[in-house]
């Protein structure tokens, strides 16, 4: 699941690779409808074939745009404008039964994404995000620092403080059923039992906002925040799918 390497005062994810886990949730689960935040290059919108949409404010596609689905919207903009601007279930036909949200890695902006996702979804939509878990403190700064040579393959990775959402989730939103994998590199935090309906987060959202701004994670605190969590092996799942739909079923 995850192994602490004292040399480089860093965690080691061994599950899943997120990619392989996001292909086995579309594979066995079979979403109608699929919406996406932080598209980029392509790599992870490659592995959905329902009608999808897909948000970034740059892309740089390097897989084909349309796949083989038959309707895939792309809107180049920040998500905060797509948001306020876009009628989601409206656009696919139906509430959204699958979100990745993979954006800005600042916790105030992917709090928001989710709120998004949310109210465009249905009570057994699935909702994942990306890079929640941070393997050392430099991967948790607000600003991208590069890793050094002892961080090897992990050096350009980058979770920024998108970690919060995990306590901010406790507190305020008990009622998610929130499962966090250990897919390498920096996890994947899949929820469900999401409500359309609730206001909390939204209502609440500056109060959480002001809460959390000024928090950081030291060695320390880092190593507090791994001994909390519960990870869900990923590898598992992706063997059974029997116990990935029973977790996750969106039908």
């Amino acid at each position: 699941m995850f192994q602490f390497d004292d040399a480089i005062s860093s965690f080691r994810l061994s599950g899943e690779p997120y990619l392989g886990f996001l292909g086995a949730l579309h594979t066995h689960l079979a979403p109608r409808s699929y919406l996406e935040v932080g598209t980029e290059s392509g790599a992870s919108l490659a592995v959905a074939s329902c009608d999808s949409i897909a948000v970034d404010p740059r892309f740089v596609l390097q897989t084909s745009a349309t796949g083989n689905r038959k309707r895939t919207f792309f809107f180049q903009m920040p998500s905060d404008e797509f948001f306020a601007s876009e009628d989601v279930p409206g656009l696919l036909g139906r509430p959204v039964d699958f979100a990745f949200l993979d954006g800005m890695h600042r916790f105030e902006f992917l709090l928001r994404d989710l709120i998004g996702a949310e109210a465009a979804g249905h009570p057994r939509s699935l909702i994942l995000l990306h890079d929640c878990l941070p393997l050392n403190p430099r991967m948790a700064l607000r600003q991208f620092v590069p890793g050094g040579r002892s961080e090897g393959h992990n050096a350009q990775s980058w979770t920024g403080d998108v970690w919060k959402l995990l306590p901010i989730l406790r507190k305020y939103r008990p009622d998610l059923r929130i499962h966090v994998l250990d897919c390498p590199p920096t996890g994947l935090v899949a929820i469900t039992r999401t409500d359309p309906a609730s206001r909390v987060l939204a209502d609440r959202y500056y109060e959480i906002v002001d809460e959390h701004a000024e928090s950081v994670l030291d060695e320390k605190q880092l190593q507090s925040f791994w001994e909390d969590l519960n990870l869900t092996p990923s590898r598992p799942l992706c063997a059974e799918p029997d116990r990935l739909t029973a977790l996750f079923s969106l039908h």
